[in-house]
């Protein structure tokens, strides 16, 4: 097992999110009005499970690990990483923005909610292949076993503070019910990692 396998676990489950996000938006276009159960859940996913978990991870201990090792920080593909996770939160505040009104009956609201829910879903789809097929399998190439175990253990006391003491397992449990509710295979939309 590697540092970034529990990353990739954690990626299926963002994408998975994602594509209930999406579902949610294609059905929103139709009746002209949002599920605002799913938004909120996906919000709050998205900001304490992607961000504040996941990238927290990457950005904390991952990619100082690689640049310890080597990897440029400036120029190389962890400065892609973080200018597409800056982005991504970018998408987010947008939504986060404009979600209450949307509810509330507010179509321009609604309009920007579905355009950066959008956004932030091909995005982060594009950015989670760039991170499980070429950095991730750069990761394991030069990251010696050692310190491929102490990025694990590392891992385990990463917890969001903003979460409000909600597991990354809570956060799972929420994305296995929208999967439910919107229909979406997990499996039909993870990213595995291409064959070396």
């Amino acid at each position: 097992m590697t540092a970034t396998t529990a990353l990739r676990s954690e990626h299926d489950h963002i994408l998975a999110m994602i594509a209930c996000l999406v579902s949610a938006c294609k059905d929103a276009e139709n009746v002209d009005r949002l599920d605002a159960d799913t938004f909120r859940a996906g919000l709050d996913f998205i900001q304490n499970y992607a961000d504040a978990l996941h990238h927290a991870k990457e950005e904390g201990l991952l990619f100082p690990a690689l640049e310890a090792a080597g990897m440029p920080h400036r120029g190389g593909p962890i400065a892609v990483m973080l200018s597409e996770h800056e982005l991504g939160r970018t998408y987010v505040r947008q939504i986060d923005k404009n979600l209450e009104a949307a509810t509330n009956g507010d179509n321009s609201a609604l309009q920007l909610v579905l355009r950066f829910t959008l956004a932030y879903a091909e995005l982060l789809t594009q950015h989670i292949h760039k991170e499980n097929n070429i950095l991730f399998n750069m990761a394991d190439q030069i990251l010696p076993p050692e310190e491929q175990a102490r990025l694990q253990q590392e891992y385990k006391a990463v917890i969001p503070a903003s979460a409000g003491a909600k597991s990354g397992e809570y956060y799972e449990g929420i994305v296995a019910k929208l999967c439910d509710r919107w229909d979406v295979d997990p499996q039909d939309v993870a990213v595995r990692p291409m064959a070396s």
